[in-house]
């Protein structure tokens, strides 16, 4: 499909070059056509200088009709030459054309395919995150037929109806940023310093670790969105409890924030995609792959910048408020 894209991208801006040289050479020729004046007669003594000639008895044999015969054929030779450098320089133009087309042609398709394979992708990580609550919610509805007093039948169902609810709200907030009908939260102001503590409160139970905060500005307060904020960082810190061991260090710098963990190494390759949709470096990790992809898409929001480092044993996310 992509081959056909590129040799139809080809084939179109070889027709137009084609054409244009055309209609670029036919107007040269009837100019030069037109701007060269028709053969007159002259008399001989202007056109011959000869001093030892007899220049009566040249008269007499050279007449108006010969001139203009001469002149004519003149006037063909230059007209031929003319033609030959314009189709030279034509098929010159042609092949650099068709190179650079052929070079851009693949610098132009590229992109599309990376798109058309990324949502192939997406669409088949979608179907098998849903698939998997759905299969166990059917499993424990049927378990429920048999022994319909099992809470931990219940418990399940809710559980993995949580799951599917949240990913299906996940992948909808995701189609409407992409679309662009989802606007930024409205700007207020914001203390940092205790919206982190809060939420530190709030992940510790769920990490057995340890996890530390520490400011290093003296000024934590900025006007921002504050529910996109709140997002990103309950993203960062839930994504640093399911990787990391034994500890979590959120730092606080001048419109800065960074949370790390001391979790596997990201090797460098997986970097680039650690923000691409259900992408995860642990497949038995908890999780769809689509938080890490949501901060990316709130950030570039914000005009916000968020990167990834990581080393040996530690992970670090890095969220820039510009």
């Amino acid at each position: 499909m992509f081959k056909k894209l590129r040799n139809r991208i080809i084939i179109i801006t070889m027709a137009i070059t084609t054409a244009i040289l055309i209609v670029a050479g036919s107007s040269v020729m009837i100019f030069s056509a037109t701007m060269r004046p028709e053969p007159k007669p002259f008399p001989v003594s202007v056109m011959i200088d000869a001093p030892n000639s007899n220049q009566s008895d040249l008269q007499e044999r050279i007449s108006d009709q010969e001139l203009r015969v001469y002149i004519t054929s003149d006037r063909k030779e230059g007209n031929n030459r003319l033609l030959i450098t314009l189709l030279s320089v034509g098929v010159m133009v042609e092949i650099i054309v068709f190179i650079i087309t052929y070079y851009l042609s693949e610098k132009i398709v590229a992109p599309v395919k990376d798109s058309y394979e990324k949502q192939k992708m997406f669409i088949a990580n979608a179907s098998h995150e849903l698939k998997t609550p759905l299969a166990v919610i059917e499993a424990n509805m049927e378990a429920l037929e048999v022994d319909k007093e099992n809470e931990a039948w219940k418990n399940n169902i809710e559980t993995e109806i949580t799951h599917a609810n949240k990913l299906v709200l996940d992948l909808l907030q995701l189609a409407k940023m992409d679309a662009g009908s989802i606007s930024k939260s409205p700007s207020e102001q914001v203390d940092l310093d205790a919206i982190i503590k809060e939420r530190i409160e709030l992940f510790k139970p769920k990490f057995a670790g340890k996890i530390t905060f520490k400011k290093e500005t003296s000024d934590s307060k900025y006007n921002l969105p504050k529910q996109d904020l709140l997002q990103v960082l309950d993203i960062l810190i839930d994504n640093a409890t399911k990787y990391g061991d034994k500890k979590i260090a959120i730092v606080l710098k001048q419109k800065e924030l960074s949370v790390t963990n001391d979790g596997a190494v990201v090797e460098k390759e997986n970097l680039e995609k650690i923000f691409d949709r259900f992408y995860q470096t642990d497949k038995t990790k908890e999780g769809s792959g689509l938080g890490l992809a949501i901060a990316k898409a709130l950030s570039e929001q914000n005009n916000w910048q968020i990167s990834c480092e990581s080393g040996k044993n530690f992970t670090k996310f890095i969220v820039r408020l510009l």
